[in-house]
């Protein structure tokens, strides 16, 4: 008797199981995103930081080159370059140093913030900026206080953002629940020219894993790169997906998005 029950549940079970919808897309965990970083820059699959920057960066450059063409054109374009602390295997601002680089090239005009002192690589990247007549811009908040003769606000700075066509949000790959000078000055900017801010892989102030746990600025755009944050599953702008550098046949067992041959960044549907 039970023999026949089993045989009659096994395809029910079965039927069930296939009727579900497949996970079209990973999103990861804070954890398990800088986990995969640590074995991309492995020696199972080989890459360097540098390689994954290249990759990414132009990604991230492709994509801003896109909503330039369907859009306003975007003639001036200014990073915000932060810096990962706690152990993280990866920075976001190797990203943007490197996709910075990419639009100078295309004689896009650029400017680059280092809100923190270079490591090599970002040095590096920062320098190639420069030698493509990228803006490089160093401790601006006091700066800006200077050339002003005023107390630094968040308008103040908002107001200088505002006279660029697009800001891009590189400054950490990590939760940042209580951000300190000058991290905390440029998150309360964003939330007054939201509408022209791109966010790679995580909007500062947003949580890996939650999502905007503590009500900060929401961007126009955000570029998700390998695979995207959970805490980005419900961002309801215009969401891209780049940094084609997780091999198809992996060990994660990650479902990756679909690209056509020739696109370095997809394009994600609500």
């Amino acid at each position: 008797m039970l023999i026949f029950f089993l045989t009659f549940l096994n395809p029910l079970l079965a039927q069930d199981q296939a009727s579900l919808p497949a996970p079209t897309l990973s999103y990861l965990r804070g954890t398990e995103f800088q986990h995969l970083m640590e074995q991309l820059i492995g020696k199972q699959y080989g890459y360097t930081k540098a390689q994954l920057a290249e990759i990414g960066g132009q990604s991230v450059a492709e994509y801003i080159l896109y909503l330039s063409r369907i859009d306003v054109p975007l003639k001036r374009v200014i990073f915000i370059i932060g810096q990962d602390f706690s152990g993280s295997s990866y920075q976001n601002g190797y990203f943007g140093l490197a996709a910075a680089r990419y639009l100078a090239q295309r004689k896009v005009e650029v400017d680059v913030v280092l809100l923190y002192p270079n490591d090599p690589l970002r040095s590096r990247l920062a320098m190639q900026c420069k030698s493509h007549s990228a803006t490089l811009h160093f401790d601006i908040l006091q700066n800006l206080q200077e050339q002003l003769n005023v107390q630094m606000t968040k308008n103040i700075l908002a107001n200088w953002l505002n006279d660029y066509d697009l800001v891009v949000d590189a400054i950490t790959l990590t939760s940042i629940e209580q951000p300190k000078t000058p991290v905390r000055e440029f998150m309360h900017a964003f939330s007054e020219v939201s509408k022209k801010v791109l966010a790679i892989n995580l909007p500062v102030g947003w949580h890996t894993d939650n999502g905007n746990l503590y009500n900060v600025y929401v961007p126009q755009f955000v570029i998700s790169l390998g695979l995207p944050l959970k805490g980005i599953k419900e961002f309801e702008g215009q969401h891209a997906i780049g940094g084609r550098y997780i091999p198809q046949t992996n060990t994660f067992n990650y479902v990756l998005p679909k690209y056509k041959i020739e696109d370095s960044f997809h394009l994600l549907q609500k």
